[in-house]
């Protein structure tokens, strides 16, 4: 199947590992990714004014308009963005965390198991909330790390804010807010969100944050990240 595939700003510079990652794991899973045309940046949360910044989403759409019905957003800001920019439902814009599901486990190739190793899985402010652009699946990263032989901690971190949207602003505030988060959890931590993996790696010391698709790559075999 082919999607439509809106990287954003953030996946074609320094999450440029987890635009690949998700490309190789798509390409493997039989979908293809194809970007929105002359697509522009969403705004993420820079803009006070929130109809302003929904009508950089909205140009977006209108640019996927003819080309797809389902567009693939891995930003979680440019995925929400997006969403509530389809005010009419014209597209399914969905997060890759969606896609991996029940169907998808059913023909992945596993390389490896994850016994003997601790993960946090961190969901960030905006993949849980609120109910109208959430995750179907709110607990996706648990049932993967559990499923392959993983244990599972930092419950109460996985929905706190790590403070990232203001790390080129006041940096003190995200090293607050991740240092809680890195207080909560134990073992590695395991991310989705750009922003999210650049305030926790900023402040992690020793302890690894990785993609949630290096994860599901060190699973399947490839180069361990672990």
């Amino acid at each position: 199947m082919e999607y439509g595939y809106y990287p954003g700003c953030s996946l074609t510079g320094s999450a440029h590992k987890l635009d690949k990652g998700i490309k190789q794991i798509f390409a493997r899973a039989g979908h293809s990714v194809k970007e929105i045309p002359d697509w522009n940046c969403c705004g993420a949360f820079e803009y006070g004014d929130r109809n302003e910044l929904l009508n950089f989403s909205k140009k977006n759409l209108e640019k996927a308009r003819g080309h797809f019905h389902e567009i693939v957003a891995p930003c979680p800001a440019c995925y929400k963005n997006l969403k509530e920019a389809d005010e009419a439902y014209e597209f399914g814009v969905i997060h890759p965390l969606d896609i991996f599901d029940e169907s998808f486990f059913a023909w992945m190739k596993q390389g490896r198991d994850l016994k003997g190793q601790v993960f946090t899985p961190y969901y960030g402010c905006i993949l849980l909330r609120p109910r109208e652009t959430a995750l179907r699946n709110k607990n996706i990263m648990e049932d993967t790390i559990a499923r392959f032989g993983g244990e599972v901690a930092g419950e109460a971190a996985k929905d706190r804010c790590c403070g990232g949207n203001q790390i080129f602003i006041d940096k003190s505030v995200t090293e607050k807010l991740s240092g809680i988060i890195l207080e909560k959890s134990r073992g590695t931590l395991v991310v989705f969100c750009p922003l999210c993996h650049m305030a926790l790696k900023t402040f992690s010391g020793e302890r690894k944050v990785i993609y949630f698709t290096d994860l599901l790559l060190h699973i399947m075999g490839d180069k361990s990240v672990l």
